[in-house]
């Protein structure tokens, strides 16, 4: 039987723990299936005995998730005949080591989801920024907690440069779900010129809603960033972003469509103006994209590095 892994990553303190328990609590995930969760940290929130009780679980603590080999693997599987396991990481350590080790025949990757305390987002992106990527690169959901009062922008933005296929789960202090960001970014009763500025917010807005834009008359200054094999008529352009460190640079970018590779310069900037579109990629997955009506050259933005403010 192939038993399903769920690993939460984050910070200490950020709420890792609380929303396992919360997790294993909830009996529409629960029907008395037998869990083995594996610690590599222990916070101020505990697992104990009244919880595993209920939720029949049993916890392990390891010191680093090197030691989660597979002849550890084998071997807890063995003593507690686990039917699913979560895993609750360290929040000073590498994500992807585990990702790399990979998990026995039986263990399948179901999920992973990341914790974050969003009060401190800000300064674990200025002093931890390299743990913040690794925690945000592989998760399919973020959890953003305490995020009361907050711009949540700032906090999807920052998270969509990293990973921008992600989930975005917002809650206040009291664990309420605080999703809905109510006022929009760009008056969309007119035609957009995207500022060099605005640039990186309404790049992240348009991946999170493709079809806002679709039909819009857009104007945004770009540069070349790629080609996709097969179409000759399409240019993929955008500007670059930090999204872990200086030497981690990305293509914030989209297909522009409706003009050659022949016809633009790698290094120069242009200014590209035409009809928004939602299209489909090759996953299946709604992006945007510009029907290019003109373009020209144009200097170089005064700070080349895409923010998210």
């Amino acid at each position: 039987m192939t038993k399903p892994v769920y690993v939460f990553s984050g910070f200490l303190d950020s709420g890792k723990t609380q929303a396992i328990k919360e997790t294993l609590y909830n009996p529409r995930f629960n029907e008395g299936e037998r869990t083995l969760i594996i610690c590599f940290e222990e916070g101020d929130v505990i697992y104990d005995e009244k919880f595993m009780s209920i939720t029949n679980s049993k916890v392990v603590y390891l010191d680093s998730i090197s030691d989660l080999t597979f002849a550890k693997q084998k071997e807890l599987d063995k003593q507690y005949r686990p039917e699913r396991i979560f895993l609750e990481l360290n929040g000073m350590e590498d994500d992807n080591i585990l990702y790399d080790n990979g998990f026995i025949k039986d263990w399948e990757l179901a999920q992973t989801l990341t914790v974050i305390d969003a009060s401190k987002f800000n300064l674990y992106m200025i002093n931890m920024r390299q743990f913040m990527y690794n925690h945000i690169v592989n998760a399919e959901m973020v959890i953003l907690n305490r995020s009361d009062g907050l711009d949540k922008r700032y906090l999807r933005n920052n998270i969509k440069s990293i990973n921008q296929y992600t989930e975005l789960i917002y809650e206040d202090k009291d664990g309420n779900v605080t999703n809905q960001i109510d006022e929009e970014l760009f008056d969309l009763s007119k035609d957009l010129d995207i500022s060099d500025y605005d640039y990186g917010l309404w790049f992240m807005d348009a991946i999170d809603n493709p079809e806002k834009y679709d039909k819009k008359k857009i104007s945004i200054k770009v540069k070349y960033a790629g080609e996709i094999d097969d179409y000759d008529n399409v240019v993929i352009m955008g500007r670059r972003a930090m999204v872990c460190c200086a030497n981690d640079i990305t293509d914030i970018a989209l297909p522009c469509i409706g003009i050659k590779p022949a016809e633009i310069d790698k290094d120069k900037y242009y200014k590209m103006t035409g009809i928004g579109r939602c299209i489909m990629n090759e996953e299946g997955m709604k992006v945007p994209a510009l029907e290019v009506k003109s373009h020209e050259e144009a200097d170089a933005p005064k700070d080349e590095l895409v923010t998210f403010n």
